[in-house]
């Protein structure tokens, strides 16, 4: 084994664990549930129609 096989490469930096920027928790009332599955349908629609 040559000498350049054998040198041991240096670990990477490894960041800190930081929260998701999105991570809060989202409550919803009926209404808010219904504009939100709204919503969600609008844009399966608009993927499902989506020429591929």
């Amino acid at each position: 084994m040559s000498a350049e096989h054998s040198k041991v490469k240096d670990p990477l930096p490894t960041r800190p664990p930081r929260p998701h920027p999105q991570g809060f928790v989202l409550y919803l009332d009926d209404d808010g549930h219904e504009e939100l599955r709204a919503k969600v349908r609008a844009a399966n629609k608009r993927s499902e129609s989506r020429p591929k």
